[in-house]
């Protein structure tokens, strides 16, 4: 994993948030759209604005491996990149009228969940996150005709795109190690996840979903999509890992004879 690329990345990456402008001019987006999307936005909201400490932790275990060497550094620039998206939907509650939240019982349990077990735990709960937030931001962006919500969900999409392409790489090299039952119940695990997030995440913003004219089945199905299109592209990167391209002076493991 090229740990020194993405350190780069998050660093380059990381006074963009704060110098987003929002319009000058009030929300002008109907009651019935506004209130709903303002207080689903503060969920958002509380679930950016951990600290990371045990995610730091659990990447103290693998850092010591010549492979992951910077990974550490790579997470915490990560868990800063979350916290300014935390900032920035702060502001975004605050143009649309809304109150930012202190405790919520979804985001309660979905902590607890991300920290049972271990780092590829961990990191499946919050790819599960991440996958629904590409279906929720993009649907805010097409959807929400107000322009300081399109800016910033325009660039939280981006970033999360990033967020998971830098997973995709942790998890395939750990993956790559596992035996083929353990990637098999490993799979099994995270499509059980997510199955199970969406729903509840769908129920949870119910009142936002159905005033941007979405149903929950829809909003379900589209993480659904989202999650084989990233499945598909961690399987075909772990096999890549697993079996390297021979080389040139190679085949079936025979040298190529002068």
């Amino acid at each position: 994993m090229n740990t020194q690329s993405w350190i780069h990345h998050f660093q380059t990456n990381a006074a963009v948030h704060d110098q987003i402008l929002f319009e000058g001019q009030p929300c002008t987006l109907p009651e019935a759209v506004r209130v709903p999307v303002a207080h689903s936005l503060a969920i958002f909201q509380l679930g950016e604005s951990g600290t990371g400490s045990r995610l730091r932790r659990y990447a103290r275990e693998v850092a010591p491996l010549e492979n992951f060497r910077g990974y550490q550094r790579a997470i915490d620039l990560f868990v800063c990149e979350e916290q300014a998206h935390s900032r920035l939907l702060g502001r975004l509650v605050g143009h649309l009228g809304g109150t930012l939240l202190q405790k919520q019982w979804t985001n309660s349990v979905f902590r607890r969940l991300r920290f049972l077990v271990n780092l590829e735990f961990a990191i499946q709960v919050l790819l599960t996150a991440e996958l629904v937030a590409e279906v929720y931001y993009g649907t805010l962006y097409l959807r929400v005709e107000d322009k300081s919500v399109r800016n910033a969900c325009r660039q939280i999409l981006r970033d999360e795109m990033k967020h998971l392409e830098f997973q995709r790489q942790f998890l395939a090299e750990r993956l790559a190690t596992f035996s083929p039952i353990g990637r098999y119940l490993w799979n099994c695990q995270f499509r059980l996840i997510h199955a199970l997030t969406t729903r509840v995440v769908a129920w949870d913003h119910r009142a936002c979903l159905k005033a941007l004219g979405m149903s929950r089945d829809s909003f379900v199905q589209r993480c659904h999509q989202a999650h084989e299109r990233f499945q598909a592209r961690l399987d075909g990167l772990t096999n890549e890992l697993k079996c390297p391209i021979q080389s040139p002076q190679s085949v079936h493991g025979m040298p190529l004879q002068p």
